[in-house]
Order: C-alpha cells, then sequence, then structure tokens
C-alpha cells in the first residue's frame, strides 16, 4: 500500500517540496525491500514445504561484506534509539563457500526479527571463528524484549508469532 500510495502521489502531484519528494521515494524504496523480502521467504518457504531443493549458486563469499550487506538492507527500518552494530573476529579477506543470498537471507530476517522487537539498546551482529572452533558462526543480540520460555521451542514454527501487533508474518524464523 505505502509503495502504491506514495507512488501516486508522486506522479500526480507536483505540490510537494524537495525534501517531501525525498521522503516519499525513501519510503517506497524501504516498502519495496520488506516486499521483495517478503517475496523471497514466502518463495523458500513454498519450495521446501514442497520437498523441492532450493537453487543454490554458489561462489566465494567475503564474510564481512556479506554481513554489512545485511545491516545495510535493514539499517532504514531500524527504530530509532536503536544502534545497529557489527563486530568480527576476521579480516575483511576471510571467505567462505556458499550461497550468499540464502546466507544473507537468514542473517537479515534474525536482524529484521530483532528489530520488531527491540524499542532501545542495539542490535549486534556478530561473526566468530573462535565461538565454535571449526566453524563460522554468526550470532544476533539484542536487548529487546526476549522470549518467555514457554515460547523458546515454538519460535521457529510457520506462521509463529509471538506478538499479533508487531509487522510481519511469521515466515522469517521458520525459514532460517
Amino acid at each position: 500500500n505505502a509503495i502504491v500510495g506514495f507512488s501516486q502521489l508522486r506522479a500526480h502531484s507536483n505540490d510537494f517540496s524537495q525534501e517531501q519528494v525525498d521522503e516519499f521515494v525513501d519510503l517506497i524504496d524501504r516498502n519495496t525491500d520488506t516486499l521483495t523480502n517478503l517475496i523471497d521467504d514466502i518463495l523458500s518457504l513454498s519450495a521446501l514445504e514442497n520437498g523441492k531443493k532450493l537453487k543454490l549458486n554458489i561462489d566465494t563469499v567475503l564474510v564481512n561484506e556479506l554481513c554489512r550487506n545485511a545491516l545495510a538492507t535493514v539499517k532504514a527500518r531500524c527504530p530509532e534509539g536503536v544502534e545497529l552494530r557489527f563486530t568480527t573476529e576476521v579480516d575483511d579477506s576471510y571467505s567462505f563457500i556458499s550461497d550468499s543470498v540464502r546466507v544473507q537471507q537468514v542473517i537479515t530476517n534474525y536482524l529484521t526479527n530483532a528489530e520488531k522487537h527491540t524499542d532501545r539498546g542495539e542490535i549486534h551482529l556478530h561473526c566468530s571463528l573462535s565461538e565454535r572452533p571449526g566453524f563460522l558462526t554468526f550470532s544476533v543480540t539484542d536487548t529487546g524484549e526476549g522470549i518467555p520460555v514457554s515460547e523458546q521451542e515454538h519460535i521457529f514454527e510457520r506462521l509463529k508469532k509471538l506478538n499479533i501487533f508487531k509487522q510481519g508474518t511469521g515466515l522469517g524464523l521458520n525459514i532460517c
């Protein structure tokens, strides 16, 4: 709705200041990213549920670049007063072999989930080689409301939302 509404306002009226036009364009861009992520999640989930294998595009992936791209994807949606942080134990030249789109999709889903439930403080993406020796580990932590112990085993279920008043479909963590 935001994409259509602000696009129509922009297309059919010249009564806006450049600042307002820039704001409309920014809102259109952010909502386009949100819509694209939602469609990607639905397509991925549909493929998995129908027993289809996801098509993977395996290539060399620069770890820190991937993490920075994921952060850039969610930055515009980050609540005011919440700091997005990234720390890493690996050099910028460190790489691994994987599907960068799928790995970034998972990290982005975790970050987006953290944004929905963090009103103040920080969201921290960390990349580690020492947390679990022999493995590359990504972690997302936040200062949000937390997950009640009784719900922790259910958060990865399809369409599961702990707070129905928060934006989202309940697909992101299920895909992760």
